[in-house]
């Protein structure tokens, strides 16, 4: 009896520890289920048909944030236009002052025999010489002096200039240039020799007639009566 009642206890024992086992691991199972809810799975719901925001959210919360940013952006497109119309004076004395060295080059080039390097080349200085400095040339025979254009506006105006070279000189070996008198080149060409011709000048500023405002005379072409001048600009 003693022995049964012994191994009785025994058996108390452990089935007593594992009860309390099995208990203790439903607790914690029981916690843990608690502290992370399951999750849902999420739907792949397009975005165009997803539910929008409520009204709350719509009249203060969003609301509030398009007139913060639209406000935002207003300042700064303010902003860029002050900078730009502060800044387009300068950028635009610049680019005329880019594209007027652009026009005196090209001027130079047609000057200049043509080649297959220079293809605007006109051979100017076949009777101007070297430098538009002045030469002389063959012409029906006799040999004829050809004005020194460094000095031209010490006796033409900046309009007789282009006149000169667009309709030439009749009776002379000075020919017409522009496309508008039977000539090969049209007014860009036209205005970059003259432009050329402005910034190679070695005359005086007091005696300069091309300048604005100087005294004008009467044109040299036989020609400038007859025809109008060609559209070329004459401003450098």
């Amino acid at each position: 009896m003693t022995v049964l009642a012994a191994l009785s206890t025994g058996k108390a024992i452990l089935v007593g520890l594992a009860s309390g086992i099995v208990l203790v691991i439903a607790v914690i199972g029981a916690q843990a289920s608690l502290r992370r809810p399951r999750r849902r799975p999420e739907l792949d719901i397009p975005p165009g048909m997803r539910p929008g925001p409520s009204d709350a959210d719509l009249e203060t919360p969003i609301l509030v944030k398009l007139y913060f940013w639209g406000t935002v952006f207003v300042v700064a497109m303010a902003l860029s236009v002050g900078a730009v119309f502060y800044t387009e004076p300068e950028t635009n004395k610049n680019d005329t002052i880019q594209l007027l060295q652009q026009s005196v080059l090209r001027g130079h080039l047609t000057t200049l025999p043509g080649t297959e390097e220079n293809q605007l080349g006109f051979n100017c200085v076949r009777c101007h010489g070297p430098g538009l400095h002045g030469g002389q040339n063959l012409y029906n025979g006799n040999l004829v002096a050809v004005p020194n254009l460094q000095i031209a506006c010490n006796h033409l105006t900046l309009d007789q200039i282009v006149q000169t070279i667009a309709q030439g000189r009749a009776g002379t070996d000075m020919p017409s240039w522009s496309v508008q008198f039977s000539g090969a080149m049209d007014d860009q060409q036209i205005e970059d020799v003259v432009n050329y011709i402005l910034s190679i000048q070695k005359v005086p500023k007091a005696e300069n007639k091309c300048l604005p405002g100087a005294a004008t005379s009467p044109s040299p072409s036989a020609s400038a009566s007859a025809s109008p001048s060609p559209s070329a600009s004459s401003s450098p």
